[in-house]
């Protein structure tokens, strides 16, 4: 489906394997803290690959309970990790850059926490480029639930299908559904472009470049 350059006025991003790549910080953090819990360690392919997605994937047979404390030890390794550990993604800096030279409003919606969020978004230099950043504890429901890109949407003062949510996995692809938003799938991240397109993306894209060329 290509609706043309000019269709939308507005771009909201994922962050972790879309906008940024985070794969070490993350894959580190995640260990360490399995090692601390006394948890069986994780293949980082297995990591890698459910980047994005709730820990009930990786570990169904624990209690909610034990996920919330992985989770809380996770987020106290990455803390330390996260800026040194993260760099953007290949074009995705000019990408951005670009977007807000033209006065394409920008926003981000994350299932990570906002502070780590703006901690590395300021680290790399383009957390000034967002009008808005939406973070897991912003939300009741995270993604799948359209509900954190309802909230940036909002924000942006645009309507649904001024806008194109981009995003690297299928949750992704999901949540800009359930909000009646227009979806970009990008295949340098988790899942890949084949998962994408068959899970229904608007956009397939394999450079940042074919992303600028939406925008007038």
């Amino acid at each position: 489906m290509d609706p043309g350059r000019s269709t939308y006025r507005a771009a909201v991003f994922d962050l972790d394997g879309t906008l940024i790549d985070s794969t070490h910080a993350i894959v580190e953090s995640t260990a360490r803290a399995l090692a601390e819990l006394g948890w069986p360690p994780l293949e980082r392919e297995v990591i890698v690959r459910h980047i994005g997605y709730k820990l009930e994937a990786v570990f169904p047979e624990r209690s909610v309970e034990e996920r919330r404390r992985l989770i809380e030890v996770i987020g106290r390794h990455y803390a330390g990790l996260c800026e040194a550990g993260t760099r953007l993604c290949p074009g995705m800096g000019p990408l951005v850059e670009g977007l807000a030279g033209r006065g394409v409003p920008l926003g981000v919606v994350t299932s990570k926490r906002r502070d780590h969020s703006e901690a590395i978004l300021k680290a790399l230099g383009v957390r000034h480029h967002f009008r808005v950043l939406i973070g897991c504890e912003d939300v009741v429901r995270m993604k799948p639930d359209p509900e954190g890109l309802h909230r940036a949407l909002a924000v942006l003062g645009t309507a649904p299908e001024a806008c194109l949510y981009v995003g690297d996995t299928r949750v992704d692809v999901r949540a800009a559904r359930g909000a009646g938003v227009a979806v970009a799938g990008v295949g340098w991240g988790t899942d890949g472009l084949a998962a994408l397109e068959a899970e229904g993306v608007d956009h397939a894209v394999d450079r940042p470049e074919a992303l600028g060329a939406l925008f007038p």
